[in-house]
């Protein structure tokens, strides 16, 4: 299965988008810091097509389908070889619409992703110009193909405490071969909801559980006895 996955992204049209996608980060990953970036892609190039950014070092891991992640290690999406909060920036684009259950999966991206830390997500629009020629794809190549909402994402990673901050349209109107102007072929104003890709900026909300100290044993207090507050307060 992992072939008919490879070609089914191999396309002129579909590379050319998934540049496209990436460009626009540009101006989110310029006021990014951190030390590590995790980008989850749907091709073995996509590190290359990265924006600049102030990331320290990014893991790239591309997905193939039922045979899972490959790239800088090998893994399955819904058990991520990371410890928890490890990354700044985590950039999932198109690597889990081959999963009919991606409950799992977003669960284990929340789960390294660290407090206040980025979640960038792509999708393809399920209600979008590309459908028809996806699923065209999609049946000539055999491979499976989950399109879902940036809304039903949205739902999703709030469960795991990750809060949405905006949801934008950077994809084009047709399928062909796209400029890396990112004004260009895109549909103005509300139809560009209707493009090919969506793109959902989240951040990870930061743990507010504060802990509360542990009350003295009885012991301790017979061997370090104190006046009850209100008493001290009486012979001041």
């Amino acid at each position: 299965m992992s072939a008919q996955y490879e070609n089914f992204h191999a396309s002129a049209p579909m590379r050319a988008l998934f540049t496209r996608e990436l460009c626009a980060l540009a101006p989110i990953l310029a006021g990014t810091f951190g030390n590590f970036g995790l980008l989850l892609s749907a091709y073995a190039d996509a590190r290359n097509d990265l924006p600049a950014h102030k990331i320290g070092a990014i893991t790239n891991l591309c997905s193939i389908c039922d045979a899972g992640l490959r790239g800088d290690v090998r893994c399955v999406d819904t058990q991520l070889p990371f410890s928890s909060d490890s990354f700044n920036v985590v950039i999932a684009q198109h690597a889990f619409e081959h999963n009919a259950v991606l409950d799992q999966s977003v669960v284990e991206l929340a789960r390294v992703l660290a407090p206040e830390g980025l979640a960038l997500v792509f999708g393809f629009n399920p209600l979008g110009t590309w459908r028809p020629w996806l699923e065209l794809r999609r049946r000539r190549e055999g491979v499976c193909l989950s399109l879902r909402s940036a809304h039903a994402w949205r739902q999703l990673l709030l469960r795991e405490q990750v809060d949405t901050l905006q949801v934008s349209f950077p994809g084009v109107w047709l399928p062909r071969g796209a400029s890396m102007n990112l004004e260009r072929d895109q549909a103005p104003g509300v139809g560009a909801r209707f493009g090919s890709s969506w793109l959902l900026l989240a951040r990870k909300r930061r743990s507010t559980l504060t802990p509360l100290r542990s009350r003295p044993r009885n012991r301790e207090l017979q061997l370090r006895p104190s006046l009850a507050p209100g008493t001290q307060r009486m012979r001041t």
